[in-house]
C-alpha cells in the first residue's frame, strides 16, 4: 500500500503542530513580572560568545534569528532585554503539550522539544467528518487551554508539506494544504526554505540557476540526479513535489 494512503485508500491526514517562540512563551510565563512584560524579548546565551535559542517576534522584526550570536543580535535589536533558557521549565512545557495532544490524536510523534507530527489518517468516522483545518483549530485551541502554550499548525497528505503549511500558519494560525495542490504550494517557496537543504546544496542550486522552487520543478528528474548525483537527486525531486515518504 502506498504512504501516501490510509487503510481505507483514502489520502493520509498529517498535521505539524509547532509551538510559537517556544523558548520566549515559556520564559515569559515562567517570569510574568519580568520577561513577561518585555516586547523585545531575546532567550539565549547572554556572554560574548552567547548564541539566541529564540527571540520574540517583534525582536524578529529587526533581524534577529535563533543561533545568531548574542552581540550580534544586540546590534539589531539594543532595546532587546536578554534572558537565560529556562531548561526545566522547557521540558516540562514540552511534555504538557506532548500529553495534550496525545489525548487528541492517535498518533503523535516528537520531531522536536517544540515540535509534534500527528496522523489523523482514518478518523474520519471517529470525527464524524470533520475536516482537517477544524481538526486542526479543535487542537490549537485545546493546547493553548490546557497548557497556555500557543501553537501554529500546518496541514497535508505528507509531512513536509505539513512542514511547511505551518511556516504559513505562523504565528497562532492554521493552514491546510488541500489533497492534489502540494505541487502548486510547495512552488510558492525559495528552495532554502526546505528542509534539509543546507548552505553547500544551496549554493550548488544557485550555480544552476535554481533558486525558487518553481525553478526546480521545471527540471526533470534525469538532470537533477546528472547534477546532484543520484540520491541527492531524487531526493530534491520528490522534496518539490511535496512527496516525503516518511
Amino acid at each position: 500500500m502506498s504512504k501516501s494512503q490510509t487503510r481505507s485508500q483514502g489520502p493520509r491526514r498529517i498535521l505539524l503542530v509547532d509551538c510559537d517562540m517556544f523558548f520566549v512563551q515559556v520564559a515569559r510565563l515562567e517570569d510574568p513580572e519580568g520577561a513577561g512584560r518585555e516586547q523585545l524579548l531575546l532567550v539565549g546565551g547572554s556572554s560574548n560568545r552567547g548564541v539566541i535559542t529564540s527571540a520574540s517576534y517583534a525582536a524578529r522584526a529587526f533581524g534577529v534569528r535563533s543561533a545568531m550570536p548574542t552581540s550580534q543580535a544586540l546590534k539589531l535589536c539594543p532595546g532587546a532585554v536578554v534572558v537565560p533558557v529556562p531548561r526545566s521549565a522547557c521540558v516540562e512545557r514540552s511534555d504538557a503539550v506532548r500529553g495534550a495532544l496525545e489525548d487528541l490524536a492517535p498518533v503523535v510523534q516528537a520531531a522536536s522539544i517544540d515540535e509534534y507530527y500527528l496522523d489523523l489518517s482514518g478518523t474520519e468516522r471517529l470525527l464524524k467528518g470533520e475536516s482537517l483545518a477544524d481538526s486542526a483549530r479543535r487542537i490549537r485551541e485545546e493546547v493553548l487551554s490546557r497548557t497556555d502554550i500557543s501553537v501554529s499548525i500546518g496541514g497535508g497528505t505528507q509531512r513536509i508539506v505539513a512542514k511547511m503549511a505551518a511556516r504559513k500558519a505562523k504565528p497562532a494560525g492554521v493552514h491546510v494544504v488541500a489533497p492534489g495542490s502540494e505541487r502548486d504550494f510547495m512552488g510558492e517557496f525559495d528552495l532554502g526554505d526546505i528542509p534539509g537543504i543546507g548552505p553547500s546544496f544551496l549554493q550548488r542550486l544557485e550555480s544552476r540557476g535554481l533558486i525558487r522552487v518553481e525553478d526546480a520543478l521545471a527540471v526533470e528528474a534525469e538532470w537533477l540526479t546528472r547534477w546532484f548525483g543520484e540520491g541527492r537527486g531524487r531526493w530534491l525531486w520528490e522534496k518539490i513535489r511535496g512527496i516525503d515518504p516518511s
